[in-house]
């Protein structure tokens, strides 16, 4: 997506996703198995409409968090549209250990017409992670105050603030769903750089804190991912 409407999908950067280890949080977090997350998102705001007469308009999405042979957890936010005509894509992941949440990496790349960028960083800073990984977290360490976290995007790292937003009925592929409402924002400190993308998200109320819906917003378009209807929580 031409460095706009893709950032916005993926920040798309959801970039990947950000958090930090919570205070208080239980240590030996571990997933049991792999999970795959399947969504479609569109382009949103007047904005986006218009860039969307340009570039594609929807697409899919993947939310992946897989356990890797040495231990590591693998988050990755894969974004595609059918739309594209060369195989373009954004990928936003980071690698974390799932028993402390520590970070140890992050990467972002894309292909879009024949243009490619590709970043990848160690990350020695504790609690800096990707969207991927900071969902993950919240979903298996969920709190009602808001937290103070950092958040990788294309290889920089901003100071946020996740706010917890209360219960909400959200309706997914014609289905009312009951679910918990998350905000990451950017804050204001005066010897830093300040995020200026917004990232809300959705999870259900069942076991598996299942993300339905995830929302990130730019400056010029906003990008709805929503889980779709044969992945649905009930």
């Amino acid at each position: 997506m031409s460095p706009y409407p893709r950032k916005l999908v993926a920040a798309a950067g959801l970039t990947c996703l950000l958090l930090l280890l919570w205070p208080g949080s239980r240590a030996g977090a571990q997933q049991s198995e792999d999970e795959d997350f399947h969504y479609h998102w569109r382009l949103g705001n007047v904005v986006g409409t218009i860039l969307g007469l340009f570039f594609p308009q929807q697409g899919d999405g993947e939310l992946a968090f897989k356990l890797q042979k040495d231990g590591h957890l693998r988050g990755e936010l894969l974004i595609t549209s059918p739309q594209s005509k060369q195989g373009e894509y954004w990928r936003y992941g980071s690698e974390i250990d799932p028993r402390t949440l520590q970070p140890i990496r992050a990467w972002s790349s894309f292909f879009w017409r024949g243009r490619s960028k590709s970043t990848s960083d160690e990350i020695e800073q504790k609690g800096v992670f990707d969207i991927s990984c900071a969902i993950y977290t919240i979903r298996h360490e969920p709190f009602q105050k808001p937290r103070e976290m950092e958040i990788w995007s294309d290889g920089k790292i901003y100071p946020v603030t996740v706010l917890p937003m209360g219960d909400e009925v959200r309706t997914i592929s014609n289905r009312k769903i009951e679910t918990r409402h998350y905000a990451i924002r950017g804050r204001d400190l005066p010897e830093r750089r300040k995020w200026t993308a917004k990232v809300d998200f959705w999870l259900a109320k069942d076991q598996a804190a299942t993300p339905v819906e995830i929302q990130i917003s730019r400056r010029l378009a906003d990008v709805t991912l929503e889980l779709r209807p044969n992945a649905t929580a009930g």
